[in-house]
């Protein structure tokens, strides 16, 4: 039987997650990307690192599995938190969750390519529809209109990078508690963004951001880091695939019409339909399934 507790936090997962797309946006109106990123990745590494110690968890890692957890680090941490943080400072936040949560559709070339799994024709046709979906809103980006739609891309290449990191996850049978895990991969995997930030941002030019940039950052610490963080590898190491897949369909529409409550961004015919086609390709590899077959438990 599947533990309850997995379906909560995958509820409470799709709506902070879903939610936390115009929140960032919020906070990147007046803090610089790579500062907002490496203040949440450290607050976040101290909060769930200290909870760990409090728990009774030794923050040991085994020797051996360190090089996996800084490898699925490098693509959901470091490359993840810098792509999408461009990429969504440069896109409607509706749209940049569409893209962002087209993760699962990318690990069908990437097991093919990575893992020599079979392409059935549901991952073809999920491929397809997710890929239809992706030009329409690159297509219609006012970015397009202007030169090339770098923010739609950067979150392109944010959601293979996710994909490529969850499968590294998910190849490992780890030791240490999923806290202790996270943790470890926001102090280190996040350096690079803690140097980029010191280097790169001309602090003298950033004003200290007022009241809801700053509730964002602790938004973002507290439950996008921490929490959904957590909740996030604990769903992957607790269900099949399959089933993680599924409750992410959700995610994106959360997101979509968060953007419109609290940005007040147009929704259109473009993101109804990249909408639509995303969450179909997102279901069809598992909602089709005979039922005969037996959900995976192994990667994509």
């Amino acid at each position: 039987m599947l533990p309850r507790r997995g379906f909560v936090l995958l509820i409470l997962l799709t709506i902070f997650w879903g939610a936390n797309w115009p929140i960032i946006k919020t906070a990147l109106e007046e803090i610089p990307v790579l500062t907002f990123r490496a203040v949440c990745l450290i607050g976040g590494a101290m909060v769930i690192l200290t909870l760990s110690k409090l728990l009774g968890h030794s923050l040991r890692v085994p020797r051996h599995q360190w090089p996996a957890l800084l490898l699925a680090g490098l693509f959901n941490i470091t490359l993840w938190h810098i792509l999408t943080g461009y990429g969504i400072d440069l896109t409607a936040s509706g749209r940049a969750a569409i893209i962002a949560y087209t993760m699962p559709i990318w690990t069908v070339p990437l097991s093919f390519f990575v893992l020599g799994d079979r392409v059935t024709w549901r991952r073809a046709l999920s491929l397809f529809l997710g890929t239809a979906g992706l030009v329409i809103l690159i297509v219609t980006d006012p970015g397009t209109l202007s030169g090339a739609p770098t923010g739609p891309l950067l979150l392109l290449a944010a959601a293979i990078c996710w994909a490529c990191g969850t499968i590294a996850q998910k190849r490992v049978a780890w030791e240490a508690p999923t806290t202790v895990l996270v943790g470890w991969q926001y102090l280190i995997c996040g350096i690079p963004i803690y140097i980029a930030a010191a280097v790169a941002v001309d602090y003298e030019t950033v004003s200290f951001p007022t009241l809801w940039p700053l509730l964002s950052v602790l938004y973002n610490i507290f439950i996008g880091f921490v929490f959904c963080y957590y909740a996030y590898y604990e769903i992957v190491r607790l269900f099949p695939v399959g089933i993680a897949t599924i409750g992410m369909l959700a995610t994106p529409v959360v997101g979509l019409f968060s953007g419109a409550l609290l940005l007040s961004e147009p929704l259109g015919w473009a993101e109804f339909s990249a909408l639509a086609l995303v969450v179909l390709a997102l279901g069809i590899p598992v909602l089709t399934r005979p039922r005969h077959v037996r959900i995976s438990t192994g990667v994509k």
